[in-house]
C-alpha cells in the first residue's frame, strides 16, 4: 500500500488502512476476535454523542480502538494514543504513517500514570477516551490527569447496564458524572473535570490499580 508522504488519506481509503491494522492487531492480541468493522461502528456511535475535540487522548490505545477511528471521523482533531506495550505502539506508529496523519496523531509508549505527568500533555485534552482500559477507579484516575478544565473522560461501558461509577468516588478526583444516553451501538459513561486538576493524581504507576479510590 502506497501513499504520498504527509498527505492524509480520505474517504473510504482510510478505513481500509485501519481495518488492515486492526486485523494485524488481532494477531498481536491487541484487538478482540470478530469482524473489525464493528469497531468503526462503535467509534461512530461515540462520535455521534460527543462534541468534536481540539485535542484528545486515548488510553490503552492498543491497535487504535477507538482512538484511530475517532481521529479519522474527526479530521480536525489532534490525538495522542497512549499504550504501555511497545509492540502495540510500533503498530500504531506504522499505521499513523501509512495514513499520513503524523502532523496530528502520535503514539506514546508508557504507563498512563507517568504520561499524564508529562508537562506537554497534562491538563491539555478536551477529551480522553478509554475502552477496556481497566476498572472504573483505575480508568478515572489514569485519565483525569490529561483533562483540560471542563474536559470529558469518556469510558466505553459493558452492555449489562450496571452502574459502576459512584458520584462521591469520582468527586475525589475532581470529576463529576454527566448523563450518558445509551444507543444501539454504544454505551458510555461521561465524566467531566469539574474544577482544578488535583495535583496529587494520578498516583505513581501501578498504585491506582492496587489501591483504587472507590469500588471493590
Amino acid at each position: 500500500m502506497t501513499r504520498e508522504a504527509g498527505v492524509e488519506r480520505s474517504g473510504e481509503d482510510w478505513t481500509a488502512t485501519l481495518f488492515t491494522a486492526w486485523q494485524e492487531g488481532q494477531r498481536l492480541g491487541a484487538v478482540g476476535p470478530g469482524p473489525v468493522s464493528r469497531h468503526l461502528d462503535h467509534a461512530a456511535g461515540l462520535a455521534a454523542q460527543l462534541p468534536i475535540p481540539r485535542r484528545a487522548v486515548d488510553l490503552g490505545a492498543g491497535a487504535g480502538v477507538p482512538g484511530l477511528a475517532l481521529a479519522g471521523l474527526w479530521p480536525e482533531s489532534e490525538w495522542v494514543l497512549v499504550d504501555a506495550a511497545a509492540r502495540r505502539v510500533r503498530l500504531l506508529t506504522a499505521t499513523i504513517e501509512r495514513l499520513g496523519w503524523e502532523s496530528r496523531v502520535r503514539a506514546v509508549h508508557g504507563r498512563a500514570e507517568d504520561v499524564a505527568r508529562d508537562i506537554a500533555l497534562r491538563g491539555r485534552a478536551d477529551l480522553v477516551t478509554a475502552r477496556s482500559f481497566g476498572p472504573p477507579a483505575t480508568t478515572a484516575e489514569c485519565g483525569m490527569g490529561f483533562l483540560a478544565p471542563s474536559g470529558l473522560l469518556v469510558v466505553s461501558e459493558p452492555p449489562d447496564g450496571t452502574s459502576r461509577w459512584p458520584a462521591d468516588g469520582v468527586a475525589r478526583l475532581g470529576l463529576a458524572l454527566v448523563p450518558s444516553p445509551d444507543t444501539d451501538t454504544v454505551r458510555i459513561q461521561r465524566l467531566r473535570l469539574a474544577g482544578p486538576l488535583p495535583d496529587r493524581y494520578p498516583r505513581r504507576a501501578g498504585v491506582p490499580q492496587r489501591r483504587p479510590l472507590f469500588g471493590d
